[in-house]
């Protein structure tokens, strides 16, 4: 991923978590009754900001990996959607935009990669797009356990490209690193 995409999408998203109901409290920052219930609970956000990032990135992912959709449909269908859950007309322009943002960082961070769509990502693309053309515009359940299994960052840094190399840390990233020296 690119540096601009990611800090793209960590500007959304703590621009979503300004704006939800609960927001950051002082007992989710020191401690309290509260935060011991928010760690026992998964750490994806299932709300229409979460979802309009989440829909346009996929439909991006399908669009650079050749899948045969219509993305202007999805689009519409899923604002839409978002309407018939009760989402005010003047929000529905914001989560637009949060589409469009999605939509075009992703775009432009897969077209620099020419391995972008490798076993591993079109097979979690063409279960993700079945599901979102169905009408289920919600968080993948396998974020849902990621996170649970891996904390904060549910395994955002992972690779998932069919060659990326050792890990980070490991002796075989440690030798390549060796060999790097002059």
């Amino acid at each position: 991923m690119s540096a601009r995409l990611v800090m793209s999408a960590f500007l959304v998203l703590g621009l979503a978590a300004c704006s939800s109901a609960g927001g950051v409290t002082t007992g989710s920052l020191i401690g309290g009754d509260d935060q011991k219930a928010a760690a026992a609970a998964p750490q994806v956000s299932n709300d229409p900001t979460a979802r309009a990032l989440q829909v346009g990135s996929l439909s991006a992912r399908a669009s650079k990996c050749g899948y045969n959709f219509d993305a202007a449909a999805l689009k519409s269908n899923y604002l839409a959607y978002e309407a018939a859950q009760g989402v005010q007309v003047t929000d529905l322009g914001r989560l637009e935009v949060i589409y469009e943002t999605g939509y075009n960082g992703v775009g432009k961070a897969a077209a620099a990669d020419p391995n972008y769509c490798n076993a591993t990502r079109t097979a979690q693309i063409k279960t993700d797009l079945a599901r979102h053309l169905a009408g289920d515009y919600s968080a993948p359940p396998q974020q849902v356990a990621r996170a649970e299994e891996q904390g904060f960052l549910g395994g955002f840094f992972d690779g998932d490209t069919v060659d990326s190399g050792p890990s980070f840390g490991s002796e075989s990233w440690w030798e390549s690193q060796r060999d790097k020296l002059p």
